[in-house]
């Protein structure tokens, strides 16, 4: 293994330790804090885009795109479930108002 290769793995793994380290944090500060869990995830935002690895699905889906806030269901979002065309859930933040809509794709041995 070259030693260009084993830098850019290093810096990976060490950029994803780092955005986990974030999301714990703000996840424990977004009761008390907000403002501070918002600053957490969007410094976890730019360290992803610097090493240009994709931060994991179950933390990109709890962080509005828009302000950061993380969406909290009752508190901090509103979560829908719609049947509209096909079957999606719509999630509002309540903070700034951005939807987002996860679409259910339903396989023909499940229907």
């Amino acid at each position: 293994m070259s030693k260009r290769r084993f830098a850019k793995e290093k810096m990976y793994r060490l950029a994803q330790a780092r955005i986990e380290i974030l999301w714990k944090q703000a996840l424990q500060e977004s009761k008390k804090r907000p403002d501070i869990a918002r600053k957490q995830m969007l410094s976890a935002r730019k360290i992803a885009q610097r090493a240009r690895i994709k931060i994991p699905r179950e933390v990109n889906r709890r962080v509005c795109k828009e302000c950061g806030t993380i969406l909290i269901p009752g508190d901090t979002c509103r979560v829908r479930i719609r049947h509209n065309r096909s079957k999606h859930v719509v999630v509002t933040c309540t903070e700034c108002g951005n939807v987002k809509r996860y679409y259910s794709t339903m396989t023909r041995s499940q229907a």
